[in-house]
């Protein structure tokens, strides 16, 4: 798991004091370190920092004789007082050092201890609580208890490698395995994972023979020997030669949406002002994707399974949209099916409400195989107790990695999420030029999703909408114009330009007298300019015979003589000409 703090001030002075050094030497450089502090100037004035024991980062000025803790440092050092601010900074600089945090919970999903990996592969474990036997905990406890099937491994990365597969995954912290508390696995299908690390296995082995518990190979899972291979290869490696990439011919995964719009794993955000339309448009979208319908040129792999978290609307208004939309009988069987609602719920994606979305999903669909989670709205789930608010980035960047992900990662791991967020208050000419740069809240937000659609209502138009689209892993497309039409949305066709307009009505004229032509029909100017007025999409006979002229100026018509009955000149296109030129 990527690095982020929960803004929990104990755990930001734990982290500054366990790289204190490297801290204050960043906060105060040219100081000296001396007998257990160290010595520094800030705005003239002499400061004392405690560098060992229990008081590390206490900070005394000696000039003022005031003191305080090191995040109060970070505060006048930096000359910020808002404790998001500070903790965005300090999450920032502790960041590039350490790369992953892994957090141990208990059966209620309250933490007991977290692993911190740092750059140079120094792990760093910080216990908030021990058990009554003075053991250890394993991995992914609330997961264990919840399977029947656990698999053994060496190391958290490895273990959140198999768990985003859909596999039970846990392993003992700090690879301490005879001070592991591993009862939890008693009456459990336990398979050890095949290490290079051959004494961990046997370590392992030998351990649960002692306590009476049997275990297998991954072979009982029915995960081929190259599968294996590839997962390990996966989890142990952070980067790849190109010739790896160059090299590996296998399919890339097939979209969810396609083109690209949700691919497996991915999130895309659905953004807009308030009262816009996104919760209609999402409505018709979903409904046409759990029946396997393409909607707006985005079209489904398949019928797909679809659950939708939504806090705006009430049971009957979404009664009464649905009922609104219009689909033929096996359609509507494939939604009825397919598609599962909340009305409005004042859920919050908490540690416990993550636990209690998955309830609800288990009870309509396979957890395993939903294939959309839509969330509607990103504010109204938004766990303001644990996480300071939607502006802070580390605060949303955890709330996106602990809540959301964690919601995916104990459903389907390859399943894409649909969030939808409101944009701040700006002007319409803004959130064209810029508009993913204006969603409400912390710019975290934009780095972590993988598609993203933007809901603008243009200047002046009442029903009209567009929708602009941004795609990491896709090509480009064009914004779209739509509007609801009979309870139903639609693309908007532009209105054709002057020099377009102007181009088909030469294409047309020119057919006209092809055809006309293959027939043994010709016409003077002015006999077709009065035969076809107000016909195939031309006008007046006027305007027909100023295209005319301008088609004979520029040499696509040509007149010759036609002798019979009388001569007169008659037009023909230039290029199937078969007597003399006029």
């Amino acid at each position: 798991m990527e690095f982020c703090i929960t803004e929990s001030r104990q755990e930001i002075k734990m982290l500054l004091a366990h790289n204190i050094k490297e801290c204050l030497s960043y906060l105060l450089p040219g100081g000296k370190f001396g007998y257990g502090f160290y010595s520094g100037n800030i705005n003239k004035d002499h400061l004392m920092v405690v560098a060992e024991g229990k008081q590390t980062g206490t900070w005394y000025n000696c000039d003022k004789k005031t003191n305080g803790d090191i995040i109060e440092l970070w505060s006048i050092i930096t000359n910020k007082t808002d404790f998001s601010e500070i903790t965005s900074l300090i999450t920032k600089w502790l960041s590039e050092r350490i790369i992953a945090k892994y957090s141990y919970l208990d059966k209620n999903n309250e933490a007991i201890a977290y692993v911190y990996l740092y750059k140079n592969n120094y792990r760093h474990i910080w216990n908030l609580r021990t058990s009554r036997n003075g053991l250890k905990p394993l991995y992914n406890i609330p997961g264990i208890i919840k399977s029947d099937e656990v698999i053994i491994v060496k190391g958290e990365n490895r273990a959140d490698s198999l768990i985003k597969r859909g596999f039970t995954a846990t392993t003992a912290i700090d690879d301490d395995i005879e001070k592991t508390d591993w009862s939890m696995l008693t009456d459990k299908h336990i398979i050890i994972w095949p290490e290079k690390d051959e004494q961990y296995v046997k370590k392992v082995a030998v351990e649960l023979d002692n306590l009476g518990m049997s275990c297998e190979n991954p072979e009982s899972l029915g995960i081929s020997s190259e599968n294996r291979e590839s997962l390990s290869v996966l989890s142990e490696k952070k980067a790849f030669p190109a010739s790896h990439y160059l090299n590996d011919k296998s399919p890339s995964p097939e979209d969810i949406i396609l083109p690209r719009i949700l691919t497996p794993g991915g999130l895309l955000l659905l953004g807009g002002a308030p009262k816009v339309g996104k919760t209609d448009l999402l409505l018709s979208w979903l409904a046409h994707l759990s029946a396997g319908l393409p909607f707006l040129s985005m079209v489904p792999i398949r019928p797909l399974k679809i659950f939708y978290l939504q806090t705006d609307l009430e049971y009957p208004y979404i009664k009464e949209r649905l009922q609104q939309l219009k689909f033929d009988d096996k359609s509507l069987e494939l939604i009825s099916k397919n598609l599962i609602i909340t009305p409005k719920t004042s859920l919050l994606l908490n540690s416990q409400g993550v636990e209690e979305v998955k309830d609800i999903i288990a009870e309509r669909l396979d957890v395993k195989t939903v294939d959309i989670i839509a969330i509607d709205t990103l504010r109204g789930v938004f766990d303001f107790n644990q996480y300071k608010g939607e502006n802070s980035n580390s605060s949303m960047f955890c709330f996106l990695k602990d809540r959301v992900e964690k919601l995916r990662s104990i459903t389907n791991p390859s399943c894409g999420i649909i969030l939808t967020h409101n944009t701040n208050k700006v002007s319409k000419k803004s959130l064209v030029e810029e508009p993913f740069q204006n969603f409400s809240g912390a710019s975290a937000l934009r780095s972590f999703y993988t598609s993203g659609i933007m809901m603008i209502k243009p200047n002046g138009e009442q029903n009209t909408r567009q929708l602009i689209f941004e795609l990491r892993n896709g090509k480009s497309i064009l914004p779209m114009q739509i509007e609801k039409v009979n309870d139903s949305w639609q693309t908007v066709s532009e209105k054709p330009t002057v020099k377009q307009r102007r181009k088909k009505s030469y294409d047309i004229i020119l057919r006209l007298i092809n055809e006309r032509a293959a027939k043994g029909k010709f016409y003077t100017k002015s006999q077709f300019c009065y035969l076809f007025e107000d016909t195939f999409g031309l006008k007046s006979c006027h305007s027909i015979r100023r295209y005319v002229n301008a088609l004979v100026a520029s040499g696509y018509i040509k007149f010759y003589e036609k002798e019979i009955p009388e001569r007169v000149k008659v037009m023909k296109v230039a290029e199937h000409l078969t007597r003399r030129d006029i």
